[in-house]
């Protein structure tokens, strides 16, 4: 398998941007078109015909396959410059096939201090519960932690919009590259009274605009079996107390679907600034 590649998805032939996904199916899936619209129209109408007779019903984009992938389309507004893996897809390929959006996520900067107070008030019930925050040293180290990352990554997401999952070994070629851009100083993972670990932030900083001093919440998950728990408020105040000690001014909580707990989370303190949707169309 080569790395990057999840070895279930079928892609479509050279310059048909489209796979499709057996988790997904017959829902086939269309890849970031070319910027250019006319050409955009063409790839997008050879995708929706190879994908129909692959026996898909529907087609829905712009997603590259999974959503470990690249996906999501974004509609702005642009008054502030794209974070680190931001999605970067036009929408209006899609538009103009006549795809309509069927979910929504956004992006939100969110100030430290008023996580950091909302995170404190479950912090000292959860702590005389039993429950820690550790870091990925207490852990074992990046490669532990990630173990762990994929398999409440994988429960936690289960419902979530077009999530299919993936297996350890692609999970860790996907992640592997991210440990020289982490800041260790950011990431916390709960455990539970019995020493399950039992959810995890990921945050690392926004290297694509180092002079802004700010960082991303780029995943916040808590396995089914610990939800209600108000583990995500915790976890991500504290990652918004260790960035500010870390010199952070602002956190970024990206690519949140809003039908996710998270948005609640950011909801208290949190400004969108950027919004983003997945297409789909009935392919007759």
């Amino acid at each position: 398998m080569k790395p990057g590649i999840d070895p279930h998805l079928r892609s479509g032939p050279t310059g048909i941007p489209a796979w499709i996904n057996p988790a997904l199916f017959p829902v086939g899936c269309i890849a970031q078109p070319s910027l250019d619209l006319t050409e955009a129209a063409k790839e997008i109408q050879a995708a929706e015909s190879w994908l129909r007779d692959q026996g898909c019903t529907h087609a829905r984009g712009p997603l590259n396959g999974s959503t470990f992938f690249s996906y999501r389309a974004n509609l702005g507004p642009f008054e502030r410059p794209l974070f680190l893996g931001e999605p970067q897809a036009s929408p209006q390929p899609f538009l103009d096939a006549g795809y309509r959006s069927v979910a929504h996520y956004t992006s939100s900067l969110a100030e430290n201090h008023r996580q950091i107070e909302r995170g404190q008030v479950e912090s000292e019930k959860l702590k005389s519960q039993g429950w820690a925050l550790l870091s990925m040293n207490d852990v074992g180290g990046f490669q532990s932690a990630l173990k762990h990352f994929h398999r409440i990554t994988a429960a936690s997401f289960q419902h979530a919009f077009s999530y299919s999952a993936i297996s350890w070994r692609l999970f860790q070629q996907l992640y592997a590259p991210m440990e020289a851009r982490i800041d260790h100083r950011l990431i916390r993972l709960a455990q539970a009274p019995d020493g399950e670990i039992a959810g995890y932030c990921f945050a690392i900083p926004d290297l694509l605009n180092p002079d802004m001093d700010q960082f991303i919440v780029k995943t916040l998950a808590v396995h089914p079996r610990w939800r209600k728990q108000h583990l995500g408020t915790w976890m991500v105040g504290e990652a918004h107390r260790l960035a500010q000690d870390a010199g952070y001014v602002a956190g970024i909580h990206a690519l949140m679907w809003e039908q996710s707990h998270s948005q609640s989370i950011s909801a208290h303190g949190g400004r969108i600034f950027r919004r983003y949707a997945l297409y789909e169309k009935a392919l007759k």
